[in-house]
């Protein structure tokens, strides 16, 4: 008989369903494997056990300990995270706002759960699955809470590096989002200078301004300084130049303008609001898709 204890700190309901995949080789060969919970001194424990056949011609107790290792390390990865990214958002951000937490927190996880979709199968699973097969070889007590943070390091650190990733982003959404309310508020301080602009992509993708007739307007010429747009970030700072400086009552975007550039036109959105109106398909936007296929060939 084989018998190991895992105390878990973190416990979820399906742990026992967890630990028993790929357990029916020892059943169809008659060996008993069970799985009991117990709480001792408020810790949730596990108790994995399995009865062996006599005259088994191999080891069946190491052999069971890898298979735990096995759905130990994954449990770990795909279920223990959110609770030790907590950890770590609570312990070193804890000068946030509570709801700036959660928020972070939540970033963390998707940051972690888009990383370890490329891990899956890969170094770092690889890494915990044999440090606790080699734990597991020499010992049938195992902490899970212990373990994890005395030897799973490296994968402390990659949670670590997934919540400071996320703390980044927060911070450059927070302030992204303070930079449209200030725009929105510049704009709602101003009378508009022309009706309409009719926000296209020249030729060469650059964005450009016409007016109610279709003419450029001409004060963009002469207010803005007309370079190559190298990124989604140049394109958005000068669309937003130019819109400051007429200050149009209505703003229509062109078919190229949301299927280049969404996000640019997300801030517009935000920042006039009822204003903004789309163009789904025109002469305009015919000639603009003619321009850019030509380009791209």
């Amino acid at each position: 008989m084989s018998l190991y204890a895992i105390a878990v700190k973190h416990s979820t309901p399906d742990l026992p369903e967890k630990l028993g995949v790929g357990m029916f080789f020892f059943r169809k060969m008659g060996w008993k494997v069970s799985f009991t919970e117990k709480t001792i001194n408020h810790w949730p424990h596990l108790f994995c056990k399995i009865e062996s056949n006599q005259g088994a011609e191999f080891d069946q107790e190491e052999l069971f300990g890898r298979i735990l290792a096995e759905n130990l390390a994954i449990f770990i990865m795909e279920q223990q995270a959110s609770h030790y990214l907590s950890e770590i958002v609570e312990q070193s951000y804890f000068y946030f706002p509570r709801y700036e937490r959660r928020e972070i927190l939540s970033l963390s996880v998707k940051h972690y759960e888009s990383e370890r979709s490329k891990e899956a199968g890969g170094q770092l699973l690889e890494e915990v699955r044999e440090l606790l097969a080699v734990y597991l070889a020499r010992r049938q007590y195992l902490n899970l809470h212990g373990f994890i943070l005395f030897r799973l390091r490296t994968w402390l650190e990659f949670l670590r590096k997934n919540v400071d990733r996320a703390v980044d982003d927060f911070l450059w959404e927070k302030e992204y989002q303070e930079f449209i309310q200030l725009l929105k508020y510049f704009m709602t301080l101003q009378e508009p200078k022309i009706k309409l602009a009719h926000v296209i992509l020249d030729e060469f993708g650059q964005a450009r301004l016409l007016d109610e007739h279709y003419k450029p307007i001409e004060q963009c010429q002469e207010d803005v300084h007309w370079g190559v747009c190298d990124s989604v970030t140049d394109v958005e700072n000068q669309l937003m130049s130019m819109l400051i400086s007429v200050v149009p009552y209505r703003v229509v975007l062109h078919k190229q303008i949301y299927n280049f550039y969404p996000k640019t036109v997300e801030t517009l959105k935000h920042i006039f609001e009822s204003r903004v109106t789309f163009c789904r398909r025109c002469k305009l936007c015919l000639s603009e898709s003619i321009y850019l296929t030509l380009k791209e060939k």
